[in-house]
């Protein structure tokens, strides 16, 4: 009987979140109990293609480690550690491409609702003690503050699943030298999703002390050497578990010293206090929103109930000093971790945290859950709550929300009404909870019912608060658009069986999106070789490289192909456009009236043959245009330049920094502006001739336009409209001289390379070499040290040549190049791992026979 009741109460602990997050879902109208959907921020412009991608390997045609739709191309190893890894992401093969954002919303309700389970799990085995009373404290931290703020960053949420059995599994193994529990939810922590394994790696040190010093008599005065003495069990099982992830850690750490998060900045290494006394406001609700989910305060709202309770745990007698002080040293060096910059860095991998601040709040939240439900068991036991208990609470409340509304953080403050409804809250609860300890029977379960309705009514509204802002996106647009899209991208690949790039621009709104969707990581969405991106894992060189030839970076995360450019086409093999931009003098390949699909000529192959000089050729920063042409002559030599300046005729100011230029083209072709040094959030209106120019990704700071077509002679009218002073030398207007340009692509076409690309990744193609001074070949793919290339069979060495792109060496002749990618890395982290299994297991063999025999 007690076995049936215990099942019954952990199936609620999962079942009760469930069902708060349905009626949520619900209220919310999101996808498929409405036609909203949670294509947001992060979720839908990385999470969600990502997680197409992790369907692509699974069900697609390739079992490569290596993708060319994430940006030029790269290993899709540290983004998988980041961001695939969980076996939630599972799920998505159920269901189809257009279906994706309901398979996330099912994901992270899941998640959410296995929180419930494993909390459940760890105060029961802790406490050996667990009603359906339990359920009020498994259901707190499954919808604490960080789950409300957060939960849109998904592949975080495992480690909130994994946190309480990773603190059972510590308590078991210096209580009873059990060390599986922690070693497996140690590992699967890490696996999972490395970041947030990182915080939990610390966390366990921390708590191994509290709860080492917890057990141990204080007075024998435990020094911190005979801890780490008594804790060798501790430390070498957490060694060799971090050291059994190396399949997975390995390639993220190379992953990630490619990146630019390796650049440090020294201010945030100095000990300055983030916040003041605001930080109490916080304990309320309504604290954060989706507006302000990347600044904020510490989300540590873990319930009122759960905070009456935690303040009653410091207040009665019937609970030991030296726990009281424990739990205070544990929550002091938490806090710290919010608090001081110093710490709050290391604590998020020696990298302050780019949005998304203080991300490991959920720790503070269940140590407040944990102490919280040691003191309602000595209420059970009939220690009684004080009214100073609730007055505590208020008077913390109203300084956090006075110090709030006069601080420079006073704009985090949502509403007044939050800070009254959080009031009557907390003396509703008390007053609950008091009249709970007066009555018996069934009187006394009517009254716990009521107090399930009031916590259960508080985290749903705070859950609400968080999440009624959202700009969702639409469902149903969404699905339309994905398989018009996914058509039209087939039919290219099917046509073309060569390996090319797409630049594809889609339309917000018509992608089903609210908030502005730049499509940096539509090439993974639709799996086809792209050039845009936006992930953590972003190869620096690749960035520069790409950045240096006229493509915008807003950050060191993101890199776009935003107006058309023939030199980039052709040095990145872009073979076709699909817009719903009309191009009256290009052949519209498409019979769908939504989205046009037009074929770049000078897309000529993903390599072609170049003078040997050209490997010394240097790209030069903020110059694109300079570096465009410096390439052109490189390969070909002309006594003119490719790019002919236009011919200023007025600049004309306005008042309210309003500006005109007029200027007139000297050459037939497209005609590119860069202006390296405006600031384009300062430019509230630009023109050309008349007709408003509007990016297709929101530009910030410096970017190439193309402006279009335009034949010799033609006089072009540029309107600009500024909030700063602008000056008519910051203006750089160069066209692309046509004809000059299609001779080049024609001498060049000859010199081109078409690659193959099977299942396996490998990539093979057929060159021949008629000229001894072109014999260095360029390929459109960055270079990495992976690349196993053979030229007719033969290994050979490639190198680095135009910033990032990977050159080899030729002699005059035919050739067939083969490329294989291997990651040795992976191949190192995956034997070290397969090493310290076989090394446990033997162990523990050994361990076997020798207990046999002695008995």
């Amino acid at each position: 009987m007690l076995k049936v009741k215990k099942n019954l109460l952990i199936s609620g602990s999962f079942l009760l979140p469930l069902l708060l997050l349905i009626i949520l879902w619900s209220i919310l109208g999101l996808a498929p109990f409405g036609n909203n959907n949670l294509l947001v921020s992060d979720l839908g412009t990385q999470y969600m293609p990502f997680l197409s991608l992790f369907k692509q390997f699974f069900q697609g045609d390739t079992y490569s480690l290596y993708s060319f739709s994430d940006a030029l191309g790269g290993t899709i190893l540290p983004l998988s550690a980041y961001y695939l890894l969980s076996p939630f992401n599972s799920l998505v093969l159920l269901f189809s491409y257009e279906q994706l954002p309901i398979a996330i919303l099912l994901i992270i309700t899941l998640k959410i609702s296995l929180m419930g389970s494993s909390m459940f799990y760890y105060l029961h085995k802790t406490y050996k003690q667990s009603t359906i009373a339990t359920l009020l404290f498994s259901t707190s931290y499954s919808l604490c503050g960080f789950v409300t703020v957060y939960c849109l960053n998904f592949m975080w949420l495992d480690a909130l699943i994994l946190l309480p059995l990773l603190i059972l599994g510590i308590q078991r193994l210096w209580d009873h030298k059990k060390y599986w529990l922690y070693s497996g939810a140690l590992f699967l922590s890490i696996v999972t999703n490395y970041y947030m394994g990182y915080m939990l790696c610390i966390f366990a040190v921390c708590y191994s002390l509290y709860w080492y010093y917890q057990k141990n008599d204080v007075s024998k005065r435990k020094s911190l050497w005979q801890f780490i003495k008594e804790g060798r069990l501790f430390f070498l099982t957490s060694f060799l578990t971090g050291i059994s992830t190396s399949f997975i850690l390995i390639p993220a750490i190379e992953g990630m010293l490619a990146t630019k998060k390796t650049n440090f900045d020294w201010q945030t290494f100095l000990p300055t206090p983030n916040f003041g006394l605001n930080f109490l406001s916080q304990f309320g609700l309504g604290s954060v929103n989706f507006e302000w989910r990347l600044e904020h305060l510490p989300t540590i709202f873990s319930g009122i109930l759960m905070v009456i309770l935690f303040i009653a745990y410091f207040q009665l007698s019937s609970i030991p000093k030296k726990a009281k002080w424990g739990a205070a040293f544990l929550l002091g060096f938490i806090f710290l971790s919010f608090w001081l910059e110093l710490v709050n860095t290391v604590w998020h991998m020696f990298q302050s945290p780019a949005g998304f601040p203080y991300r490991n709040t959920f720790i503070f939240s269940f140590l407040i859950i944990k102490f919280a439900y040691e003191a309602f068991l000595k209420l059970k036991e009939g220690a009684k709550l004080t009214i100073m208990i609730p007055a505590i609470f208020s008077g913390l409340l109203l300084i956090g929300y006075v110090a709030l509304k006069f601080s420079v953080e006073k704009i985090f403050l949502l509403s007044d009404h939050y800070f009254i409804i959080s009031l009557i809250s907390i003396w509703l609860t008390f007053g609950i909870i008091v009249f709970a300890q007066k009555k018996s029977g069934a009187k006394r379960v009517s009254v716990y019912a009521l107090l399930f309705l009031v916590v259960c009514s508080e985290l749903v509204f705070n859950f609400w608060i968080s999440f009624k802002d959202i700009p969702f996106g639409n469902q149903e647009k969404f699905a339309q658009t994905f398989q018009i899209q996914d058509r039209l991208i087939s039919d290219l690949q099917n046509k073309q069986t060569n390996l090319f790039r797409i630049k594809q621009t889609i339309d917000s709104d018509t992608a089903g999106y609210r908030e502005k969707n730049n499509g940096y990581n539509n090439p993974i969405l639709y799996g086809y070789a792209g050039v845009s991106s936006y992930t953590s894992t972003l190869d620096a060189k690749t960035q520069d490289t790409l950045h240096a030839l006229g493509l915008y970076q807003k950050n060191d995360r993101r890199i776009a192909y935003v107006d058309e450019s023939k030199v980039i086409n052709l040095l990145l093999n872009v073979s076709y456009q699909l817009t719903p931009e009309v191009k009256t003098y290009q052949e519209n390949l498409s019979t769908d009236l939504s989205t046009n699909v037009y074929q770049n000529p000078e897309a000529i192959g993903m390599g072609f043959l170049v003078p040997s000089e050209f490997r010394s050729l240097k790209l030069v920063e903020n110059q694109p245009l300079k570096n465009q042409e410096m390439i052109l002559q490189e390969i070909q030599a002309n006594p003119q330049t490719y790019f002919q300046e236009t011919q200023k005729v007025t600049w004309e100011t306005q008042a309210d920094n309003h500006y005109t230029l007029t200027t007139k083209t000297s050459a037939n072709g497209e005609l590119y502006l860069y202006v390296p040094e405006i600031n384009w959030k300062k430019i509230t209106s630009f023109k050309v001739n008349g007709e408003k120019i509007q990016p297709a990704v929101y530009i910030a700071t410096n970017q190439l336009f193309n402006l279009g077509y335009f034949k010799k002679d033609a006089e072009i009218e540029l309107q600009l409209e500024s909030e700063i002073a602008l000056e008519d030398q910051m203006i750089e207007l160069k066209t692309l001289q046509q004809d000059t340009f299609d001779s080049f692509i024609t001498k060049q076409k000859s010199q081109a390379i078409q690659l193959k690309q099977q299942a396996s990744g490998t990539l093979s193609g057929n060159i021949t070499v008629t000229d001894s001074e072109n014999t260095l070949l360029y390929l459109a793919i960055p270079y990495d040290k992976n690349w196993q290339i053979t030229v007719d069979g033969k290994k050979v060495k490639a190198m680095s040549v135009l910033g990032n792109f990977t050159g080899i060496d030729l002699s005059p002749g035919k050739h067939q190049i083969t490329m294989q990618y291997q990651q040795r890395n992976f191949i190192v982290g995956v034997m070290i791992s397969i090493s310290v299994l076989l090394g446990v297991l033997f162990y523990q063999l050994l361990k076997y026979y020798k207990k046999r025999k002695t008995t």
